[in-house]
């Protein structure tokens, strides 16, 4: 495919969205990186890649998962028949009308209807990073600089990483390029013309602005924490409706919401398991029901992952109550698997999320090769959507490489994970590089299929920085290679140190700042 690229959107201005735009920014058309080395700010090129770029954002501020707000989203959509649904819970919104000659400056506009958007960000008062500051960071940009010397250091406190990225944004010039409250509603690729349509809504004061945009390409940075996935369990609409005390793990904020409570926590993953270090001291009880039929199921012999959980869960010394699945939420009680009955002042639905992307489900895309998501069950369409295929070096939708994603891999290497895929757009894009056929990467998504664990690929050690330098030789020439000069990251250690504090905060050994400090 002959790929000519003038006109690029990016969709999200959290870390993904902002790195990528950065990385084009310094992009050059002869297909060079002004980016050559490890410092602060970079020359833009004096004749650039890409003529136009433009950001879509559907809040009205950068920071994407890391935009802390008081106010949270819906604790349970009681209005929605299929909540455990991503379509159910988050349908894209239809047009009002046509829009085939509106623009951003002549749009159609409607008085705004009140639908749920998910749109405000998991993270929650007291929230660290699991990552080191060294490695929470871009290799475009300064360093995390705030935080350092703060009683969690190497970590940092969420509102950090946020201040990082109004720096990063503020030094390379980026919010003149991002339009803010805009969601993309509808996106397609027109068969006459090979550009993306894109339906924006943009929402000020009560009012929708409709119009369409025409692009080369797309980059899709919206993130995978949005779209809360909701466990499809019997009872469990009426029960919320009637005790309005369920939520997902998204809409938590404050440990000392839940002072004296006896609480039920429904999952035992990381998000899990992260509260628990702030919830033991305020609960009068906490509860948790794993995710099988009965606690002997959840076997941790062979796994990391799921033993560092169970040796929390049964530490003595934090009181968990460790329950089997649930079999059904009854009028005044829930069941679970093992016939125990009980009731709760609070169920927290540590479930995960959905990767989902509403504007790509049109008509117009039957068939296509994007994206595809998958449910984590073969056996049961209705658990999480989460299985990403098609996608190479988690980038480059092999169906058409002028669509591609940022930031889907899980991995301590989150921000340069993000960054390195951005680096290799941008120098296909530009034609620096080329990418192999399309059976090669058909191969390469077939070979990383054994790392997916949970719908989400797990990178870790030496596979990070092998998936890394991959994804980094396909970028422009000349572009500063992070790990040519910062080979000795400690995965190990890392892992350790996460533990370490865990422990530590949990005991109230380490008294973590409550706002910005």
């Amino acid at each position: 495919m002959t790929i000519s690229i003038s006109k690029v959107a990016i969709i999200g201005a959290g870390a993904g969205g902002l790195v990528t735009l950065n990385e084009f920014l310094h992009t050059s058309k002869s297909g060079r990186s002004t980016i050559t080395k490890d410092q602060e700010r970079h020359e833009l090129p004096e004749e650039p890649a890409f003529e136009e770029v433009v950001v879509f954002e559907q809040n009205d501020t950068i920071g994407g998962v890391w935009n802390y707000t008081e106010t949270a989203d819906e604790g349970f959509p009681e209005t929605v028949k299929e909540y455990y649904s991503p379509l159910g819970i988050r349908p894209p919104r239809s047009p009002p009308t046509d829009l085939e000659n509106t623009s951003n400056a002549k749009p159609v506009e409607v008085k705004a209807k009140k639908t749920y958007q998910w749109n405000t960000s998991g993270v929650y008062e007291n929230l660290y990073t699991n990552v080191p500051i060294e490695t929470m960071r871009f290799s475009s940009g300064a360093h995390v600089k705030s935080g350092i010397g703060c009683n969690v250091n190497p970590f940092v406190m969420h509102h950090h990483v946020l201040d990082y990225l109004k720096e990063f944004a503020e030094t390379n010039d980026l919010k003149k390029y991002i339009r803010f409250r805009s969601s993309i509603e509808q996106m397609y690729k027109e068969e006459k013309t090979g550009k993306w349509v894109l339906t924006v809504v943009q929402t000020v004061d009560g009012v929708e602005r409709w119009y369409q945009e025409k692009f080369d390409a797309v980059v899709v940075a919206v993130g995978k924490f949005n779209i809360p996935f909701f466990a499809e369990i019997d009872g469990l609409p009426n029960y919320a409706i009637k005790h309005k005390n369920v939520k997902h793990a998204k809409s938590y904020r404050k440990s000392k919401d839940y002072k004296d409570k006896r609480i039920l926590i429904v999952g035992a993953h990381v998000s899990a398991i992260d509260m628990l270090q702030y919830l033991v001291s305020q609960c009068k009880e906490i509860h948790v029901s794993l995710n099988s039929p009965s606690i002997e199921e959840f076997n941790p012999t062979n796994d990391p992952a799921k033993a560092w959980i169970w040796s929390v869960l049964t530490d003595p010394a934090f009181g968990v109550h460790v329950h089997p699945k649930i079999h059904h939420f009854a009028d005044d009680h829930i069941e679970f698997f093992d016939g125990e009955k009980d009731n709760f002042d609070e169920v927290i639905l540590a479930t995960g999320y959905h990767t989902y992307y509403p504007f790509l489900n049109v008509p117009q895309n039957e068939g296509k090769e994007y994206v595809k998501i998958s449910p984590v069950s073969d056996k049961d369409p209705h658990t999480q959507q989460s299985i990403v295929n098609n996608l190479y070096l988690y980038t480059f939708a092999i169906g058409d490489p002028t669509v591609c994603h940022i930031g889907l891999p899980r991995t301590p290497l989150f921000f340069l994970l993000s960054e390195v895929s951005a680096i290799a757009i941008a120098g296909v894009w530009s034609k620096a590089k080329s990418l192999p056929s399309q059976e090669q990467q058909r191969q390469w998504v077939k070979d990383f299929e054994t790392a997916k664990i949970a719908g989400a690929p797990v990178i870790l050690g030496d596979q990070s920085l092998e998936l890394y330098n991959t994804i980094h030789s396909l970028g422009p020439k000349d572009r500063y290679n992070f790990f040519d000069h910062h080979s000795n990251v400690d995965f190990l250690a890392i892992k350790q140190l996460q533990k370490s504090f865990f422990y530590k905060v949990i005991r109230g050994e380490i008294k973590l700042p409550a706002a910005a400090e």
